[in-house]
């Protein structure tokens, strides 16, 4: 039996039904200008989002998706403009809601998706495919006539009576800025109450994440540390320790993610751009420069059996930043306790940090050497106020010298001139903790570590604080 052969056309067009990544290549020119410069992360990252649509398709749960990925890896094309196209060419019934930073953005996408449905090679392999509903036709929420959406939306938007097949977040900090507390908690609330709400389905429905890591506690910080069941796949454009999964490092050549679009020229030029932090965090998504950012390991360790006895140290106390809660969420009650010497070297005893409601704070405080030194703030006069109720000699400290940052740069001269010792058993605690590690500043999930630390080295090195003996 002779069976009929297959047009060019529509053995193209199968072989786009059957493969994201076949499609992408396709109909990359139909809403970029410039040529495809092909990688292996792009058929790594459509494979994984076709399979996502797999599992919708048999309507089992699956977990979320995380990417991060640097600037100029064509995230976006993926992830926000072709593949809702895509979703359209196997099911035109989905709904998929989008989201950036900004709405502008978030439009723009959106525009990329529909120039594609409506261009001339889509309509050459799927013709009479898919009919827009003239009255919801825009560039912001257009629908097809089997009931598809694609609505868009940004961080500071509303989806109010939207609910999507798959969510898509692209970029819901601008990682072109500086990020502030306000930014991050923006940004929180929006990915963890606003889109988780608007699923069509708790289980069924996929949310796909894609962004640079910006701070700690960033959503793919969130993502990751409160052990949300996600795939993940993390790509910095340099080999690193970060790599996810772990098996991709051996798709690197030369140690570099894309030889072409970021070779060792286009690197130089970007740390040279983006400074230290916007590198790291941008380029090789970590929180903060491998080296440290503010703080370095400027630290001077003493091997814990020769470190000085607090009785030759001078000015030897306990400096605290405090807080009231059990709460994880929460900030914590960090101390540090130190002395000096009389040629104003300054020696680390003890550090930590923990979460204790009152008045269990203030037992924990009375087991750490005196006189406890308490910034004066609402907390602190109410733990001073109470210490000297106990007998126990407390100071309150008066804070100058700007913010936290801003105070944090004025201790950073002390330990990089090397006048700043600490316990050698202390020093991953100080460096490495993955809460409250100093490295990290001002880009780590908490900071209280941090301001007990400055405040005693500002103590000890200069009179910025002025103590006011109770």
């Amino acid at each position: 039996m002779n069976l009929p052969k297959l047009s060019a056309n529509k053995a193209l067009a199968e072989l786009c039904r059957r493969s994201f990544y076949r499609f992408f290549c396709e109909m990359w020119e139909t809403i970029e200008s410039v040529d495809l410069v092909p990688n292996w992360h792009i058929e790594y990252i459509c494979a994984m989002l076709q399979e996502a649509f797999d599992w919708w398709e048999l309507g089992l749960g699956q977990p979320d998706i995380l990417i991060n990925l640097p600037p100029g890896m064509s995230k976006s094309t993926m992830v926000t403009q072709l593949f809702p196209a895509w979703l359209w060419v196997k099911d035109r019934s989905i709904r998929t809601i989008s989201s950036s930073y900004a709405g502008d953005l978030a439009t723009a996408h959106a525009v990329k998706t529909r120039d594609c449905l409506k261009s001339d090679k889509f309509n050459l392999l799927y013709p009479d495919w898919i009919k827009f509903k003239s009255d919801s036709d825009g560039k912001t929420h257009f629908k097809n006539d089997q009931k598809g959406e694609r609505f868009v939306t940004s961080t500071s938007g509303t989806v109010t009576g939207m609910h999507g097949d798959f969510i898509l977040i692209d970029d819901p900090i601008n990682p072109e800025e500086a990020v502030s507390e306000k930014d991050l908690k923006r940004a929180m609330r929006f990915v963890s109450r606003t889109l988780s709400t608007r699923k069509t389905d708790k289980i069924r429905t996929v949310t796909i994440m894609v962004m640079q890591r910006l701070h700690d506690d960033d959503p793919s910080g969130h993502w990751i540390s409160s052990g949300y069941n996600i795939n993940r796949i993390c790509l910095p454009g340099e080999k690193a320790d970060n790599v996810y999964p772990l098996t991709l490092q051996a798709n690197y050549k030369n140690d570099l993610l894309d030889t072409k679009r970021l070779g060792h020229g286009a690197l130089n030029i970007l740390k040279a751009k983006l400074g230290s932090y916007g590198y790291a965090g941008q380029i090789m998504q970590k929180t903060a420069p491998e080296e440290g950012g503010i703080w370095r390991k400027w630290f001077i360790p003493v091997p814990d059996n020769i470190f000085p006895a607090p009785d030759t140290l001078e000015a030897y106390g306990t400096d605290w930043d405090t807080a009231y809660t059990e709460k994880e969420a929460n900030d914590a009650s960090a101390y540090c306790t130190s002395g000096r010497t009389r040629d104003n070297h300054i020696y680390i005893d003890k550090l930590g940090y923990m979460r204790l409601e009152f008045p269990e704070l203030i037992k924990a405080m009375n087991l750490r050497p005196s006189p406890h030194y308490i910034e004066a703030k609402a907390s602190g006069k109410s733990a001073k106020q109470t210490i000297k109720k106990s007998g126990i000699v407390a100071i309150e400290v008066e804070v100058n010298g700007g913010d936290k940052v801003a105070r944090t740069r004025n201790a950073t001269p002390t330990a990089e001139a090397g006048f700043v010792h600490i316990r050698e058993s202390l020093l991953s605690l100080l460096y490495d903790d993955h809460e409250q590690g100093i490295l990290n500043f001002p880009n780590a999930k908490h900071d209280d570590l941090n301001d007990a630390v400055v405040q005693a080295i500002i103590r000890h090195s200069k009179p910025r604080f002025k103590p006011m003996a109770i």
